[in-house]
C-alpha cells in the first residue's frame, strides 16, 4: 500500500469516528428528552428501543458507506418480530451491541453495571430499557419483565469480550436462570469477525485493518427448559460446547 494510500484510509477511519461521536451525542440527546418528557414505563422504553434501532442502524450504514465496516446480518431478518426470546452471543468487540441494535428494533441488552455510570451513554441504556447486571439476583427480575413485554434479551454470558483466538470463557449461569423463570427459549447467535477492533486491549484510537467484516449467524435454537436444577445445568452446558465448538 502506497503512503497515500494508507493516509486516505487513516484520514477515512478518524473522520469516522468523528461521525460516530456526533451520531452518539444525537442519541444520547434524544433519549435524555424521552426520559424527561415522558413517564416511566413499557410505553417509553418501546419508543426508546426504537430510538436506539433508528440511530444504530445510521451509524452501521455509515460506517458501510465510508469503506470503514461490511456486515452481513441476513441471518437476522428471522429474528426480527420474534418476541419473548432470549439471544445468547459471543462478544468479540465492544461493536456487537451496536451492530445487533442496529438490525433487531425490540433488542434489550443485559449490561455491566460500569457502563451505566458513562455521561455518553448510560441515559440511552435507562430509556431504551436495558438491564444493569449488578448481581444475578438482581438481574433476573427486570430481565423476566422485559421479556414479559415481548422484547428479546440479549446477553453475552462469558461475561466479557473473547480474546481473538481463544476458546470463549467461562459461560455465566444467567440466561438459563432466566430461561427457568421465564419459560422461554434461548436463541443462539455467533458473531463472526476478522477485526482486532475493540475487542480486549484494543484501544478506542488505534486504527485496524479495513474494511472490518462482521458476519452474525443464527445457532441452535433450545426449547425453555423445566425449572429443576438438572435442566438449566444441561442448557447451561449445552450453549457452552456449542460456543467452543465454532470458536475453537
Amino acid at each position: 500500500m502506497s503512503l497515500f494510500s494508507k493516509l486516505s484510509t487513516s484520514l477515512r477511519f478518524y473522520a469516522s469516528l468523528a461521525v460516530i461521536g456526533i451520531i452518539f451525542l444525537a442519541l444520547d440527546a434524544g433519549s435524555f428528552l424521552l426520559r424527561h418528557g415522558l413517564p416511566e414505563g413499557a410505553k417509553r422504553r418501546r419508543i426508546g428501543q426504537a430510538w436506539l434501532c433508528f440511530m444504530a442502524r445510521l451509524a452501521v450504514r455509515y460506517l458501510e458507506a465510508a469503506g470503514i465496516l461490511e456486515c452481513d446480518l441476513a441471518e437476522l431478518n428471522t429474528l426480527k418480530n420474534v418476541p419473548n426470546i432470549i439471544l445468547v452471543a459471543n462478544h468479540p468487540s465492544r461493536l456487537d451491541s451496536l451492530i445487533l441494535a442496529s438490525a433487531l428494533p425490540h433488542l434489550v441488552c443485559v449490561t455491566k453495571a460500569s457502563i451505566w455510570e458513562r455521561p455518553t451513554l448510560g441515559s440511552t441504556l435507562r430509556t431504551a430499557g436495558y438491564v444493569r447486571h449488578d448481581s444475578l439476583l438482581r438481574l433476573i427480575g427486570p430481565a423476566s419483565e422485559r421479556l414479559q413485554e415481548g422484547n428479546q434479551l440479549l446477553l453475552f454470558p462469558e461475561g466479557t469480550r473473547s480474546r481473538a483466538g481463544t476458546e470463549p470463557s467461562p459461560m455465566q449461569p444467567g440466561f438459563a436462570a432466566i430461561a427457568q423463570r421465564t419459560r422461554l427459549p434461548v436463541q443462539t447467535l455467533l458473531i463472526k469477525t476478522d477485526s482486532p477492533y475493540l475487542s480486549q486491549g484494543w484501544s478506542f484510537l488505534k486504527q485496524p485493518p479495513l474494511p472490518m467484516r462482521y458476519q452474525i449467524q443464527t445457532g441452535p435454537h433450545f426449547p425453555a427448559p423445566a425449572r429443576d436444577e438438572a435442566s438449566g445445568r444441561a442448557l447451561l452446558e449445552a450453549v457452552e460446547n456449542w460456543l467452543k465448538d465454532h470458536l475453537a
